[in-house]
């Protein structure tokens, strides 16, 4: 458990199965636009690169990319509809919980590095009784910058008041371990998020299908395994 003294989470298909109420938040306001519903699949090939990437890609699926105002229209809604309806189909990957208490318990510094709006997130952390476990949340939109630009990991880490050198990055998707590989910072992929490239085409330190396996593949990483 003393492998690492700090760790950095993402938090929507890492910690968080989020993708169902992402889904219905957007389909909401798509219904008042007369345009057709997007599924919990589409959802999670859309999630992960902020919130107005999110609505503009989910236009240009549903129909017409629609204009700037149209993208106005659909983000501006989305955010609130998601913030008033945080946590209806959302829930925590198996382990996650478990696992959080264990690194809590070991008084290991953690921190949420997402590119989740501060709009919906903080909501969620309440919703969900997450955010008593982390030390520094930075959101993506905290920043002129979000992952996977390297900066976003750094402010988190200074945050923190950790250097790159006590911790590990745990995520779920490209942006994730290019941040992290940019940040010259170990990462852990885990299998079961929301990823929209082959998991072996990225250059993780470790890969797990399940939380039960965290401790282990840290371990491993800061033993050199």
């Amino acid at each position: 458990m003393a492998a690492f003294s700090a760790l950095l989470f993402d938090l929507d298909g890492t910690i968080i199965d989020s993708a169902p109420d992402v889904c219905a938040s957007v389909n909401r306001v798509l219904e008042t636009m007369d345009r057709p519903s997007i599924s919990v699949e589409d959802t999670k090939m859309l999630v992960g690169f902020g919130a107005r990437t999110l609505v503009e890609k989910t236009l240009e699926m549903t129909g017409q990319p629609g204009s700037e105002k149209d993208v106005d229209f659909l983000l501006s809604g989305f955010l609130e509809s998601y913030r008033r309806n945080p946590s209806e189909h959302t829930v925590l990957f198996p382990g996650a919980r478990a696992a959080l208490d264990r690194f809590v318990a070991s008084n290991m510094r953690l921190g949420i590095c997402t590119n989740k709006p501060t709009a919906t997130c903080f909501p969620v952390l309440e919703a969900l009784d997450l955010g008593r476990y982390f030390d520094t949340v930075i959101c993506g939109d905290t920043l002129e910058f979000r992952k996977p630009d390297p900066r976003h990991v750094f402010h988190t880490l200074d945050d923190m008041q950790v250097t790159v050198d006590e911790a590990a990055f745990i995520g779920d998707s490209e942006a994730d371990i290019e941040a992290a590989n940019s940040a010259g910072m170990p990462s852990v992929l885990v299998t079961f998020g929301y990823c929209h490239v082959p998991l072996d085409s990225l250059d993780a330190n470790a890969l797990i299908d399940h939380f039960d396996e965290l401790d282990e593949a840290l371990e491993g990483i800061k033993g050199g395994g």
